[in-house]
């Protein structure tokens, strides 16, 4: 078999099956309290790399204004 024989099964299979994609048991639980967690989970885990981020931006831009003081400090140093 080629190559694109596959992969058209394999799409050809996606297309046809589209409810066992959203089977998943724990997404969709009757009860209320299983939908608010998950809804919170995924609120949990979307902004926590974005919150990493920033963490580190945050902390990288300090640092670089905290030696560019240190810098500007020695220069007026050797000045004198």
């Amino acid at each position: 078999m080629s190559r694109p024989v596959p992969a058209i099964l394999l799409a050809t299979a996606l297309l046809l099956l589209p409810g066992a994609a959203g089977a998943c048991s724990v997404c969709f639980s009757a009860t209320e309290e299983n939908r608010i967690a998950f809804i919170a989970t995924t609120v949990f885990l979307s902004v926590l790399p974005l919150s990493l981020l920033g963490g580190i931006g945050w902390w990288l831009r300090r640092r670089v204004l905290e030696m560019e003081r240190e810098h500007d400090t020695a220069r007026e140093r050797q000045a004198s």
